[in-house]
């Protein structure tokens, strides 16, 4: 019955697995990973992949524990049926048997998860940290951003009113990342709309 968890047990030189004194398997040690939705929460989206994977890992080894958790329960229940009192005969002809205690059930082996599929009840989380690229940055599809490209497109309108919409550019934008501040520079307002709309219609998908 091992056999279901060979690829989490640990083996001898001559590829048999190592028994314990019970005669039942060690398993391999378990990858250590990290919550996906706190990650992502926290904006610490850099190596998210590996940590999803991590987290498919995880649930096999998991599931590994609990079916060797059910071969020691298995072999218990089998020794305490093996040794039932005898049946006893009542007063009124009747024989009471004992009762034997009932096979467990064998745990369910979980389908192996994607990266994908791990990281699929974050998607709107990611696609909005991820956000869009504009020269070289990956801008994060954050109201605060937004905010500061509306700050932006007022003072570009006030420096259009005063006529000094000459010394307006090029600009300097921070934008929010996943992780930190980066500095867009925008050369003109060619490419302040062209940044502007991008985001924008990047964002709107969010509200749809």
């Amino acid at each position: 019955m091992t056999s279901k968890i060979i690829d989490f047990i640990i083996l001898d030189e001559e590829q048999n697995p190592l028994l314990d004194a019970e005669g039942f398997p060690t398993l391999l040690q378990a990858p250590i990973g990290k919550d996906i939705g706190q990650l992502i929460s926290m904006g610490k989206i850099s190596h998210i992949e590996q940590f999803a994977q991590l987290a498919s890992d995880i649930e096999q080894h998991e599931w590994a524990s609990e079916y060797l958790e059910y071969l020691r329960l298995v072999k218990w229940i089998e020794a305490k049926n093996s040794n039932l009192p005898d049946p006893v005969a009542n007063a009124d002809g009747t024989v009471t048997y004992p009762e034997p205690i009932p096979p467990p059930r064998e745990p369910i082996h979980p389908k192996i998860r994607t990266v994908e599929q791990v990281l699929e009840p974050f998607a709107k989380a990611l696609a909005k940290l991820k956000g869009i690229t504009f020269k070289g940055v990956n801008v994060a599809l954050t109201e605060t951003n937004q905010n500061g490209l509306s700050a932006l497109k007022s003072a570009l309108d006030l420096a259009k009113e005063f006529g000094a919409e000459a010394q307006f550019f090029p600009i300097n934008f921070n934008a929010e990342t996943s992780s930190s501040i980066e500095v867009v520079t925008l050369d003109d307002e060619i490419e302040f709309k062209e940044f502007g709309l991008q985001f924008i219609l990047a964002r709107k998908t969010f509200f749809e």
